[in-house]
C-alpha cells in the first residue's frame, strides 16, 4: 500500500513537471 502510494505521488509530481515544461 505505501509503494503505491509513493508511486503515485512520483506520476504526480511527474505530471507537474511536464504541466510546468509545457
Amino acid at each position: 500500500e505505501v509503494e503505491e502510494a509513493v508511486q503515485e505521488c512520483r506520476n504526480a509530481e511527474e505530471k507537474a513537471k511536464k504541466a510546468i515544461t509545457d
